[in-house]
Order: C-alpha cells, then sequence, then structure tokens
C-alpha cells in the first residue's frame, strides 16, 4: 500500500472474459460476412419470386381451371388440356409453329453463317459491310411489318409491280393466300441478325495455327472449311440453334400486326393462339394450358439437343 493509499499493482486481466469477447466479435463478422451477400441480393430474389415464380406456378394451377378474370376460378382438371388436343383451330396453329420452326432455323442458321463467312474476309469498307448487315436486325417489329405490308401488297406492291415490270404472270394478292402467307413470314424472318455476329466472334477466335496447319497439309479451301472452320464453330452452332428454337417457337408479332392470323388460320401462330385465347376471348384457363403445351414442347426439344451435342459439339481443349 503506498503512502496515498492506492494499490500500486496493476488490475489484473480475465484471460477468460476477454476470449469470450473476442469470440463473440469473431462470430458477429462471420455472421455478416455470411449474410451481407444476401442481403443485397434480396431485392433482386424478391422480384424474381413475385414476379416469375408466383406467375408461373399460378399459370400452372389455372390450367386447370375456368378462368375469365371477371369471376372466381372453377377447377375443371384436365378437361383444358383435352379440349386444346381436341381442337382443329389449336393443331393448325401448332403446325403452322412447327413448320416455320423447321424451316426457318435451319435457314437462319446457314444464312447467318454465311453472312459470318463473308464479313470475316478483309477487304476495304469491311466495317462498313458488317453495319449493313446488322442493321436489318435492329429495326423494330412494327417498322418491318409496315414495310413487309408496302412490299407484298397485291395491288401496288414492290413484288408485283417487279412482276408486271418483267412481264412475268406471277402476281397474287400474297397475304391472302392461306398457304403462300406462311412462306412469306418464313422468308422474312431467315436472316443472319445477332447469329450472325455470334458466327463472326466465333471465326475469329478459330486459332491460326490450324489453318497454317490446313494448308501444309495441302486441304483447299472446302476442305479447310468442313475439317477446320465448321467444327470450331460448333458451340457457337449450339448457342444459335438453341435461342434460335426458343424464340421461333414464340413467334408472334409479325403475323398478329400484319395479317391477325389470317386468311382461314393460315397466319396463326402458337403464341397468338395464347394471346387471344388470354387477351381477346378471357379464356385464361386455355390460354395457362396452351402456354405449358408449349413450354413442355421446348424443353422436350432444348433437352434433346444438349443431349444429342455431345455427338457434334466440340469444345477446343476438351473432351
Amino acid at each position: 500500500m503506498s503512502s496515498t493509499g492506492l494499490s500500486a499493482e496493476p488490475p489484473s486481466l480475465d484471460p477468460g472474459g476477454s476470449a469470450a469477447l473476442l469470440s463473440r466479435q469473431a462470430k458477429r463478422r462471420r455472421f455478416r460476412r455470411r449474410t451481407l451477400p444476401y442481403l443485397f441480393i434480396f431485392p433482386w430474389i424478391l422480384g424474381v419470386i413475385i414476379f416469375q415464380a408466383y406467375p408461373i406456378l399460378d399459370s400452372f394451377y389455372h390450367s386447370f381451371t375456368i378462368y375469365d378474370v371477371f369471376q372466381p376460378a372453377k377447377w375443371i382438371g384436365i378437361r383444358n388440356y383435352v379440349n386444346l388436343v381436341e381442337n382443329a383451330y389449336t393443331r393448325k396453329a401448332l403446325l403452322n409453329t412447327l413448320l416455320y420452326v423447321g424451316v426457318s432455323v435451319p435457314g437462319g442458321l446457314v444464312v447467318g453463317l454465311l453472312q459470318a463467312l463473308l464479313l470475316n474476309v478483309k477487304v476495304r469498307g469491311l466495317q462498313l459491310f458488317r453495319t449493313l448487315a446488322i442493321v436489318p436486325g435492329t429495326v423494330p417489329v412494327a417498322g418491318a411489318a409496315a414495310v413487309s405490308l408496302f412490299i407484298w401488297s397485291p395491288s401496288l406492291g414492290l413484288i408485283n409491280s417487279l412482276l408486271k415490270a418483267f412481264g412475268l404472270p406471277w402476281r397474287q394478292a400474297w397475304l391472302s393466300d392461306p398457304v403462300m402467307v406462311k412462306w412469306i413470314f418464313i422468308f422474312m424472318t431467315i436472316q443472319g441478325g445477332i447469329g450472325m455476329l455470334i458466327f463472326l466472334a466465333g471465326l475469329q477466335n478459330v486459332p491460326q495455327e490450324l489453318y497454317d496447319a490446313s494448308k501444309i497439309d495441302g486441304a483447299k479451301s472446302l476442305q479447310t472449311l468442313f475439317s477446320v472452320t465448321l467444327p470450331m464453330l460448333t458451340p457457337y452452332t449450339l448457342f444459335n440453334l438453341l435461342t434460335s428454337l426458343i424464340g421461333a417457337f414464340q413467334y408472334f408479332a409479325g403475323p398478329m400486326l400484319m395479317t391477325g392470323g389470317g386468311p382461314a388460320g393460315g397466319s396463326t401462330f402458337y403464341a397468338q393462339l395464347i394471346y387471344e385465347n388470354a387477351f381477346k376471348y378471357f379464356k385464361m384457363g386455355h390460354a395457362a394450358a396452351l402456354a405449358w403445351i408449349l413450354f413442355v414442347i421446348c424443353v422436350v426439344i432444348v433437352v434433346s439437343v444438349f443431349r444429342s451435342s455431345a455427338s457434334w459439339v466440340y469444345y477446343e481443349g476438351g473432351n
């Protein structure tokens, strides 16, 4: 004891208390590190649940009901699906869509690849040609539909005017023919577009060493195309194929704006049938059933393409 009456010894520390405090602090830091990322993505998760997951599940439920928005839904089981399978108009729209997919998707891939091959050649003004090639894909659908109506018009249309100028007897009301109108929409949508850009990016990623090796082996241009270029482009082909398939099954705007699905259902595609049932006739149950049938068809096709890709898609440095 000092003369002041206070102890000169330092206060003793409690090792156990300090360790417990540090442990609690470490736990709080770990908790913050683990939860903070989820707090940042919580708005996105909430948006997915409210605007995507819930509508998907709700549409699945309503596909088994009669629902017109104004009255409560009435459960009817699988009757919507049975009625749609037996409905001739639904089958016609599905056949129109399958024809469109079966022709426009391979045609678009071929045209996109040919455009990419041409635009990969080093010539003067290459950037201008690339810009001109991608411009048609940037035109709004409504504008393209208006121009197409003028081109195919039976009286003042560009096609009939050219046929008349050359004295050819093939002039007709193109959009009034239930058979011809399908092929007009197919012809309108076969273009390179974004697929051409993806193929072009793939061409620029093909190693030059492969082309040099093919030249040393004496391969001609066509042999190099089929032995080097196309195999190296298969991952890009797979991507374009999948996106084109999904987009083609949802083809809607052009026929809706130009013909409204006519004549005689000749240009009625599956997506338009969903729209009409939902927002024209307010048959939400029918529309939901149509949407789920389309979803199943797309899933089956996409899965089949993925499973087959192991036999024809080549990844550099992989199997």
